[in-house]
């Protein structure tokens, strides 16, 4: 129960009554926006939310007026582009209601006849908070509808597999914390206000929505995470909490004189459970294998046995869980036992006015009205749903049992299939024959059965990136109940090792396999030709993909050095993403060289690269070199061009920027190298590689000259014309002596324009005027036949 000031008690305990009002406001950009103040106008017309133990999260909807007096200039429409309501304090276009939008509803609970402009200002008091799913603007009353922040971890995925827990254990609050930094939410603090005492070993994390990922992890212990009130920090926070499952003492208790309705009042088996076996594996007693032995651990309610009956469940934990000690284990029973066992009543309740402070696990007591029943009933809150609208303002409360987390989540587990503990003897014989079939960013491994022994019920997958490892809980993968596996989500390029234990149908293990090695592929241009890229640019220009550690970033080599000696990833002076590469300070001129790229003959190749020395002393010998290198068809090198060779200095230096090499004759491949140019002990850091290959220059086309035109004496360039790789035709040159409007050449097929052109051009001293014509004549109409220029004629092609 949230904490009440004295004004607020006092209202709710006067027998006249108490008087609650509503308000909702909307962020745009940085400001709240009251919908009852709109321009002074009150558009709020309904509200309603609710607060669910069987819910992670919790969701509330708004009714509003969807036009004001002035129709579509006050409409809260966001569709609507000329509304007022719509214009945010720039004067663009910002829909107050759009999907994505945070909104809070508060409540203030005042004496009866409080008018609404009346309430004090700190009498407000926030009930909830959210964020907008849903604008629905179709009917006459525009409806909202939203989740509270939870349904931020319900969009967001785990998206990168990562491994979380310890060998020696993790606090369970801590793993979840990490979910939160590791994607993203930082922001979601995570309040736990006691201390579970639950260690987890290591899992790999899969890929799924946070929030299932954070209430798996408070599931396995019976406990809970979601969005609660936090007192001290006046906010709501991500909370992991356990209800107060012994407390006898109510928060709040309702009679008939304050009951609009009494609804549901049934007794029911359904959820009672008495009898609790959790079965879980033993991290502190492995067997010969090293797989932890199956154990159970049992919680009995005599008292509900003696009403009830025997009533057994079974919650089966699977071999990663984090309930893998004998204590863990009973408080999970215990919990079980506490939230199941006792109380078969159900009853819901409609309470007049927003009674705000009630949460989902508080426990209130329900006075006698002496017709349902004759002493007082001490429930739980199951659900509460509160609602309001201009005339009315209802709560109402589903009630069961003591506090307590899902029964629902509960019933699921009892519905698993059990698992029977160990048995004395041993499990089948190890699986032989494995055969591995390395695919993109996995396997798939089979293998055959053992022809003797016990048979075999299913098969554990034990993956490790260490060789010779012994299988345990933080290298097991999956089960299967076939003779194969498959896994599609490894890192390619890096070496990982398996092996596989059979498991008989009462969850004995056998002996583990032997060990296979597993080489995991990736799509990329090399896989389909090694030594040569099919992009004018070097693949992983930023180094950014680096599959294996021990090995240089993808699609790079370090030549002369070593790498992680000579060279290494560097993550902290980057200069784009995440990942650079810092040259050391060893006595070796280490250069990093590119995958071969496709070049040819005059093509004009392009380098350059960022690089600093970052903090070291200057010094004129700390140079850096950038080089192409040219090979022919067999890969052999023909030459080297030396691009640029620069002093290493302490900021980010563009390097080759402007320069170019051309590639010679007998040229087919080239390669990008960059590093230390002299054996040296200094550092430099490169990063983001760039090269721009340019075809060598078209060939300039000489016409044949007519009606007395002649090329111009030099230095004047000979006539010609060429096509350049914008598709425009381009005369240069200069003519002279012929007769003015007489076609001084024509251009061929492929060359002329799609429509008569006349282009102006310099003549003599002055300006001149040229025609070309659809079928290709160039005629000099106006200027001086002294000297005609054709430089500076260029029109596209013709179609």
């Amino acid at each position: 129960m949230r904490t009440l000031s004295p004004a607020e008690v006092a209202a709710l305990t006067c027998p006249a009554g108490a008087a609650t009002h509503l308000c909702v406001l909307v962020q745009r950009g940085a400001t709240w926006t009251d919908l009852s103040t709109l321009l002074s106008g009150d558009y709020l017309l309904g509200v309603s939310w609710s607060d669910s133990v069987e819910s992670p999260v919790s969701d509330a909807t708004i009714t509003v007026a969807r036009n004001g007096p002035d129709g579509q200039h006050l409409s809260l429409s966001p569709l609507v582009v000329s509304s007022l309501l719509n214009t945010g304090a720039d004067g663009a276009f910002q829909p107050l209601l759009r999907e994505g939008a945070y909104f809070r509803v508060e409540v203030a609970t005042v004496p009866l006849d409080t008018r609404r402009a009346d309430v004090p200002a700190g009498a407000w008091r926030e009930a909830w908070r959210g964020r907008i799913d849903e604008v629905d603007a179709g009917g006459d009353e525009l409806r909202i509808t939203g989740r509270d922040l939870g349904g931020l971890l319900q969009d967001t995925w785990a998206e990168v597999e990562r491994q979380y827990g310890s060998t020696a254990g993790t606090p369970v609050q801590s793993i979840i914390q990490s979910l939160l930094n590791d994607n993203g939410l930082s922001a979601f603090g995570l309040y736990t206000p006691v201390n579970p005492l639950s260690m987890r070993g290591p899992y790999v994390q899969q890929r799924e929505p946070l929030m299932d990922a954070m209430r798996a992890l408070a599931e396995q212990i019976g406990w809970d995470v979601r969005m609660r009130w936090r007192e001290d920090a006046g906010a709501f926070a991500l909370t992991f909490w356990s209800p107060d499952r012994l407390t006898d003492t109510p928060v709040a208790t309702f009679g008939p004189d304050n009951v609009l309705e009494l609804g549901e009042l049934k007794r029911s088996l359904e959820h009672i459970r008495n009898v609790v076996e959790v079965v879980y594996s033993d991290k502190n007693d492995k067997d010969a294998t090293g797989a932890k032995k199956r154990k159970t651990v049992t919680a009995t309610n005599p008292s509900s046995v003696a009403l009830y009956g025997r009533r057994w469940m079974q919650v089966a934990e699977g071999a990663s869980s984090l309930i893998d000690t004998q204590a863990e284990a009973q408080r999970l029973a215990d919990a079980a036992i506490a939230d199941l066992s006792e109380s078969a009543l159900s009853l819901s309740l409609t309470l007049p006015g927003i009674h705000w402070y009630l949460q989902a696990g508080d426990l209130v007591q329900v006075l006698a009205d002496g017709v349902h029943f004759d002493s007082p009933q001490r429930l739980a809150i199951v659900s509460a749903d509160f609602e309001g609208t201009s005339g009315e303002a209802r709560t109402k409360l589903e009630l069961q049992g003591r506090p307590s987390t899902s029964r629902k989540e509960w019933l699921e587990r009892d519905a698993r299939p059990g698992i029977a503990p160990s048995a004395t003897f041993t499990g089948p014989a190890a699986p032989s024959g494995l055969v591995v079939q390395n695919t993109v960013n996995g396997f798939s491994l089979a293998w055959t059965p053992a022809g003797d022994g016990p048979a075999w019920d299913s098969y554990e997958l034990h993956i490790s990136s260490s060789s010779g490892f012994t299988p345990s809980q933080a290298t097991f993968r999956e089960n299967s109940r076939a003779t194969s596996f498959s896994v599609a989500n490894l890192v390619a390029g890096r070496a990982y090792y398996a092996r596989v234990i059979s498991r008989d149908v009462r969850g004995n293990a056998g002996p583990a396999s032997a060990e296979v090695t597993l080489e995991p592929r990736y799509v990329a241009p090399s896989m389909l030709l090694p030594t040569v890229t099919y992009a004018t640019l070097p693949l992983n220009a930023d180094f950014e993909a680096q599959s294996d550690f021990n090995l240089p970033p993808d699609g790079w080599q370090l030549s002369p050095g070593t790498w992680n000696v000579d060279a290494f990833a560097e993550t902290s002076t980057v200069f784009s993403g995440v990942r650079a590469v810092r040259i050391a300070p060893t006595l070796v001129a280490a250069k990093l060289g590119s995958q071969r790229f496709v070049c040819r003959p005059d093509d004009m190749v392009a380098p350059s690269v960022l690089m600093t020395g970052g903090i070291q002393s200057p010094d004129n010998n700390y140079l850096c070199v950038l080089w192409l290198a040219w090979l022919d068809t067999s890969f052999n090198l023909i030459s080297i061009s030396t691009v640029a060779t620069v002093g290493a200095q302490p900021y980010w230096q563009d390097m080759g920027q402007g320069r170019y090499a051309v590639a010679p004759a007998g040229a087919r491949y080239c390669q990008c190298y960059v590093g230390k140019a002299n054996a040296l002990a200094y550092q430099l850091y490169v990063d983001s590689v760039r090269v721009v290959v340019q075809p060598k220059l078209p060939p300039l086309e000489s016409p044949a000259l007519s009606s007395g035109w002649v090329a111009t004496n030099p230095p004047r360039a000979l006539p010609g014309y060429y096509r350049n790789g914008q598709g425009e035709v381009v005369l240069v040159g200069s003519i002279k002596s012929g007769t003015l409007g007489s076609t001084a050449f024509t251009l061929p097929a492929g060359f002329r324009p799609a429509a008569e052109l006349h282009l102006p051009v310099a003549s003599g001293s002055g300006t001149g005027m040229v025609r070309v014509t659809t079928d290709g004549a160039v005629t000099p109409l106006a200027g001086s036949t002294a000297e005609f220029s054709l430089d500076g004629v260029r029109f596209r092609q013709e179609a």
